[in-house]
């Protein structure tokens, strides 16, 4: 089972990561993460799914 709010958070990082170069439109966590939960669901109303992958 994938643990939700270690997603949002792997994502939320991610977006502050793309972020960090650009002092004139820094993000905050918070909001990265509310960007990450609606990149989550989005993926979820297109049908698509995080989860974990198996190792092989």
């Amino acid at each position: 089972m994938v643990d939700q709010h270690q997603v949002n958070s792997i994502i939320a990082d991610a977006i502050c990561e793309c972020f960090k170069d650009h002092s004139e439109r820094s993000i905050g966590f918070e909001e990265a993460k509310q960007m990450a939960k609606c990149v989550v669901e989005a993926l979820a109303d297109a049908r698509l799914e995080i989860r974990v992958r198996q190792q092989d």
